[in-house]
């Protein structure tokens, strides 16, 4: 199983774009140009340490 990268960072993007308009949190915006420049292993990194996404709901099959 590998894990859908993209979706996992799009997400990650929208939550940080929702405390920012939503809730006025100013450094959800920066965190968010952190996501969009993170290697794959480091956005793995900050989903589980930081926020504690749970990876199984970004995993695909191989081949798809």
């Amino acid at each position: 199983m590998k894990i859908d990268i993209e979706k996992l960072r799009e997400d990650m993007k929208q939550d940080c774009y929702g405390a920012y308009f939503g809730g006025g949190f100013g450094g959800a915006l920066m965190e968010s140009f952190d996501v969009e420049k993170a290697s794959p292993e480091k956005l793995v990194e900050m989903a589980k340490n930081k926020r504690g996404i749970d990876l199984g709901n970004y995993m695909v099959k191989e081949g798809r």
